[in-house]
């Protein structure tokens, strides 16, 4: 693990911005607001047995600082009960690195969107790209209810494990199996992610 927490034995999870806001949100819709609450209830149960941590990338803290200018107190009050139960996570990254998660996520967009299972597969932003890496970096499980901007993360492990976590289904995002072998058949984005791993390497040596 590239972290200074003792998670040998202990889940992971990196949470997207919107795992907070949907279930602080006083006016949101209803069934987003309860698929957090039961993401909540589950994952605070794990934290308190000792089997999981939250960890929240910086990027998702200042995201959310930016959003309590247009919040209501209790809101704001919310959140931050909610990050008290978070490690805050802020792994270097360049915009070399950013920018190449936003190709390999085009790539796979472009070339196998259908195949996977999501047309609406999307290679989100810069924002998007440094959550992704952060929790790329922690080695860790992805929750967001927004799947479609990072479809790229389950690729970047063995098939077989489970890490993007949809918030809205309370349940792991699959990739199906011949998916998955084709695109690692691809030299192309075999390519891109050996370049992935070069910037993360040179990244590591300047720090």
């Amino acid at each position: 693990m590239k972290n200074n927490l003792d998670m040998e034995n202990l889940k992971q999870y990196t949470i997207d911005t919107n795992v907070i806001r949907y279930d602080t949100n006083k006016t949101g819709a209803p069934d987003l607001k309860k698929a957090a609450k039961i993401f909540w209830r589950t994952i605070k149960e794990e934290v308190e047995n000792g089997r999981a941590v939250i960890l929240v990338p910086a990027e998702v803290v200042r995201e959310l600082k930016v959003q309590s200018h247009t919040l209501t107190d209790n809101e704001n009050s919310k959140t931050q009960k909610l990050l008290a139960h978070c490690h805050e996570i802020s792994p270097s990254v360049s915009i070399e690195l950013e920018h190449q998660i936003r190709v390999m996520s085009a790539y796979l967009r472009s070339k196998y969107k259908s195949d996977i299972g999501h047309p609406k597969m999307a290679y989100g932003g810069v924002s998007d790209a440094r959550i992704l890496y952060s929790a790329y970096y922690e080695d860790s499980i992805l929750v967001t209810a927004n799947i479609r901007d990072f479809l790229l993360y389950p690729f970047l492990f063995a098939r077989h494990e489970n890490r993007l976590y949809d918030l809205i289904s309370n349940e792991f995002i699959q990739i199906p199996e011949l998916v998955y072998a084709e695109v690692w058949q691809d030299d192309t984005f075999k390519k891109m992610f050996s370049h992935l791993g070069e910037l993360e390497a040179a990244l590591e040596d300047n720090n």
